[in-house]
């Protein structure tokens, strides 16, 4: 199964054995926490055969799409929904800050990878600006979502009450 696994399921699972266990990228006291999580809150999910890995974009529903967007974790997604001629991404843990925005190359320290991260975040945030999509973060007080539109090497957000 090890070919097949979602990027997420294969950095995490205990018995995958990333390689990243074992070289100095993430402290070994992280990695304790996240075996304990793993344990909890996904082995018997994987074990009732719960599970659906996925790769790429993943169709759930109708108007429910999944797309990577890794960089947070390796497995990181955003969900665009479609309904009635409207268009919106849920992006997650893509944005922590409102400052992002302005500046998407900046990660947050929680990025396993912030390269990446910024990479996918600049992606999807040019898609939503050019799709016109409603952003909805889920780690921004105040307003909930918003239209982004580009403004130089960022975005400018035009929140909709």
């Amino acid at each position: 199964m090890a070919g097949d696994r979602a990027a997420d399921l294969a950095f995490f699972d205990p018995g995958a054995a990333h390689p990243a266990r074992t070289d100095e990228s993430v402290d070994p006291a992280r990695w304790a926490e996240w075996d304990r999580v793993f344990a909890d809150s996904l082995a018997p999910v994987l074990a009732a055969g719960q599970a659906a890995p996925w790769s790429g974009t993943r169709t759930i529903g109708t108007g429910l799409v999944l797309q990577e967007a890794p960089g947070h974790t390796p497995g990181s997604s955003v969900l665009r929904l479609t309904s009635g001629g409207e268009h919106a991404v849920f992006v997650g843990d893509l944005l922590h800050s409102p400052v992002q925005l302005a500046h998407p190359g900046c990660s947050s320290c929680f990025c396993l990878d912030q390269e990446q991260a910024a990479a996918s975040r600049l992606r999807i945030l040019r898609q939503a600006a050019d799709r016109r999509e409603l952003v909805l973060p889920a780690h921004f007080a105040g307003p909930g979502a918003a239209r982004v539109e580009r403004a130089g090497a960022g975005f400018v957000p035009r929140w909709v009450s």
